[in-house]
This record gives structure tokens, sequence and C-alpha cells, in this order.
């Protein structure tokens, strides 16, 4: 599974290096194939497998005759990525996503089970400090704020 957080550099190509353990899982568990996309302010990183499961087998069900629908679809596929991990386990993040996420040299990549986020460590910060949590429970809201 893939959890926690690692700050690395990004190089002069645009790579990064992923984490071992998240090397590890990700060939033992998908391969080295993933699909990279530029959303909420920084890019998720899904393997192949994860991306047919959550988007494309999902995608190939929605009634396309839809406008609403196939914009919708056409955002996903034309902001997304395929890329391979290199031998080394580096990652090249494209131009047009680490400008999307405003990644420069440094990068903090965080692990949510079976996906990835990678962002640059200003707006890592700045997520971490709004971060808050509403939790509805048997009709009545409760407010936690997260202290990090």
């Amino acid at each position: 599974m893939l959890i926690s957080s690692h700050t690395v550099s990004v190089d002069e190509k645009g790579r990064v290096s992923i984490p071992a353990r998240f090397r590890e899982y990700l060939y033992s568990k998908f391969g080295d194939q993933l699909v990279l996309l530029d959303m909420d302010g920084c890019i998720f990183a899904y393997p192949l497998e994860e991306w047919r499961r959550r988007f494309s087998d999902k995608f190939s069900q929605l009634p396309t005759h839809r406008d609403d629908v196939r914009r919708y679809v056409r955002s996903m596929y034309g902001r997304a990525t395929e890329c391979v991990l290199d031998r080394q386990g580096r990652l090249l993040l494209p131009l047009r996503l680490r400008d999307s996420a405003q990644i420069g040299k440094d990068a903090v990549i965080i692990g949510l089970e079976n996906k990835f986020e990678i962002w640059s460590s200003e707006n890592w910060k700045k997520e971490l400090s709004e971060t808050s949590v509403v939790i509805e429970e048997e009709g009545k809201e409760t407010f936690i704020e997260l202290e990090f």
C-alpha cells in the first residue's frame, strides 16, 4: 500500500526518484506504467491498471450523447499523460504538468493507497495548513481541525 510522504528533488530534466517502498509496491502489484494527471494543484499518479479501473472502464459506460459527459471525458484524457518508471525508479514529470502544479526543484510525494500525488513543497505546506475535516455522524456534523 502507498502511504506516507516523502520530500524529493526534481532534477534538471524534470525527473523525481520514487521512494523505494513505493517502487517495490508498484512493481509487485502494477508494474512500471503510470498515468499522470494534473488536478487539485498537484499531479495525480495512477498505476495504469488503477487508471483503467477508476476511469477508463467507467468512461466507456457514460452516456456520450451528453455534451457535459463528452467535455468531462475530453478534459480527463486531454490532461492525462502515460509514463514509465525508468530503471533507476525515476519518473519524468512533463513540463506542462510541473507548471500546472507549480513544481520547481523540490516536491513532496504523498501515498494514497493505490495512487500517489506529487506536490510542490510550498503547495503541500499550504494544503496542510488549510486541512480540516467535517464528519457527519447520525445527522449532526462535527468539525475537526487537524494540526500538523
